[in-house]
């Protein structure tokens, strides 16, 4: 596959650690996913023939460049280890992040200058002790307002600015701080390649053969779960099984088709197990999640796509955009990003699908934070926890679910809406170009600070000084920084080095700084 892209390149440099771009299908994560696709659109329409990327191992470049020429083959690779990442990230301006450490990163650019580099990073989950953490520590982090940090929705945006803004009015009180930056927050969603969830078929017609290649019955109204089978990170299914089993009276072809993959076996047990308890007389097809071939097929198969999430977990949600590619009307909670993703009935844009309610009781979540905070209860059981407290509106979940099984014209009208709104809004052709906008946007911003003099110089973060900075109080004498004694003969260096004290530190002979300076003292081969 050939480059697609007449635009200009991206100035970009990518941290590209494959935990966090490689989807293994064994065990699919959203963040992996979402990465995964984010590369692939930034290989097919970047426009870049040469790409720069920072890796922590070898492997990882060799399997970046394999990608990469897979969609281009005249693309070339720049890699460059960990140790040297800033001067990587100089050459293009920006250095890009999978995830939301701008933080970290704002430390570890100050040896190279603050205006010589933007730090680009992105929000996947916003609900683990460790990036709830991150965040807390952006207001005393030397970040920039040429540094950004991509939130995928609207709701997601208004999660980081509350930590934000919580943590920068403690400072307030507890040091009288009071001046802050913050990084760009754009919004820029997820986006999914349209191509993978249509063809030129006639809907009516690939439903009936998908249908039969699938083994599911042709008569049947079909409602799709598909996802992680994660009851603790995922969304609580008891609600919409009791619904089925209410609604499955009064509409006998009613059948639910199950696509995922359960964090292990004895939580698929419980599925099925509850299945069975709450929907006895529901008829239920499974389907490995890790069975990625029939994922379209699936889609295409079934009349109604459901996703009820229900916990903090979740930040955007992919699921609903490949289900209104393939032309499916959406079934959804009201919650996190599927809010800016399904439209319904009496919004501003042409409705896609119904949203259920969601409601939650003030004060839900203290005592698992203190317990989190103890470091007595780990991300996912506290996620689990509160998504109990969690409520999707259970009767507006049966009236919405009725309405799309007694009325095909309207399921086909959102089906053919949600299309629309994918080609325009969730493509990521156009998505890939809000990047590119972005990156434009923060190097106007940098360069616009250098010229008025808003940067500052290298310099080691005062949490990483030198040596003699930090600890010269423990020495008799710091020598001053100019002090350049005549070198002994190289002969002698040698001879000191040749012990097994010393031959295992053969880098010293390859510096003229301060620690080969003061090895030549401690070998007795200068005077102070």
């Amino acid at each position: 596959m050939q480059n697609n892209s007449s635009t200009q390149p991206f100035p970009l440099t990518l941290l590209l650690a494959r935990d966090s771009f490689d989807n293994n299908s064994s065990n699919p994560i959203g963040r992996r996913s979402a990465g995964s696709s984010f590369l692939d659109a930034y290989l097919q329409f970047g426009g870049n023939d040469n790409h720069s990327i920072v890796v922590p191992t070898i492997d990882d470049s060799t399997w970046f460049q394999e990608r990469a020429k897979t969609a281009n083959s005249d693309a070339a690779t720049k890699s460059t280890g960990l140790r040297n990442w800033g001067i990587a990230a100089k050459e293009t301006g920006t250095f890009h992040l999978p995830d939301p450490n701008v933080a970290q990163w704002a430390w570890k650019r100050m040896p190279y200058g603050d205006g010589s580099i933007s730090l680009l990073g992105i929000i996947h989950t916003l609900s683990a002790n460790s990036v709830q953490k991150v965040l807390s520590e952006f207001s005393s982090a030397p970040i920039r307002p040429w540094d950004a940090l991509v939130c995928t929705s609207t709701a997601g945006k208004k999660v980081v600015e509350g930590f934000l803004e919580r943590q920068e009015n403690y400072l307030r009180w507890r040091h009288g701080a009071v001046n802050f930056e913050r990084p760009q927050l754009p919004i820029i969603p997820l986006g999914i390649d349209p191509s993978m969830w249509t063809t030129p078929e006639e809907p009516r017609s690939r439903k009936q053969r998908c249908r039969k290649e699938l083994n599911l019955p042709q008569e049947s109204r079909l409602v799709l779960v598909a996802g992680r089978l994660d009851f603790f990170t995922k969304f609580q299914p008891d609600p919409l099984l009791r619904a089925l089993e209410t609604l499955r009276s009064s509409n006998p072809e009613l059948e639910l088709v199950i696509y995922g993959e359960a964090l292990n076996d004895e939580q698929l047990n419980k599925w099925k197990r509850g299945a069975m308890q709450l929907a006895p007389s529901v008829p239920i097809h499974w389907f490995q999640g890790k069975n990625r071939e029939i994922s379209a097929a699936l889609r295409w198969a079934s009349d109604i796509f459901v996703s009820l999430a229900d916990n903090p977990q979740e930040t955007f949600g992919i699921t609903p955009l490949e289900a209104m590619a393939s032309g499916l009307p959406c079934l959804v909670s009201d919650w996190d990003g599927y809010r800016d993703t399904v439209i319904q009935d009496g919004e501003s844009e042409e409705p896609t699908g119904i949203r259920i309610p969601t409601r939650m009781v003030q004060g839900l979540g203290t005592l698992e934070s203190i317990s989190c905070l103890n470091g007595v209860l780990g991300d996912r059981p506290a996620i689990g926890l509160l998504s109990q407290g969690i409520a999707v509106d259970p009767e507006c979940l049966q009236q919405g679910l009725k309405q799309l099984l007694d009325d095909e014209p309207l399921r086909t009208a959102l089906g053919e809406a949600g299309q629309r709104r994918v080609n325009r809004l969730y493509d990521w052709k156009v998505v890939i170009e809000q990047w590119r906008e972005l990156i434009k946007n923060l190097t106007e911003r940098r360069e616009a600070a250098q010229a008025s003099g808003l940067t500052i110089q290298p310099q080691l973060p005062p949490c990483r000084p030198n040596i003699s900075t930090a600890f010269g109080c423990f020495a008799t004498e710091v020598m001053d920084r100019d002090w350049d004694p005549s070198p002994p003969s190289k002969e002698e260096e040698s001879d000191r080095l040749n012990n097994p004290f010393q031959d295992w530190d053969q880098s010293l002979l390859q510096s003229d700084g301060p620690r080969r300076r003061g090895w030549w003292l401690k070998q007795g081969l200068v005077k102070p």
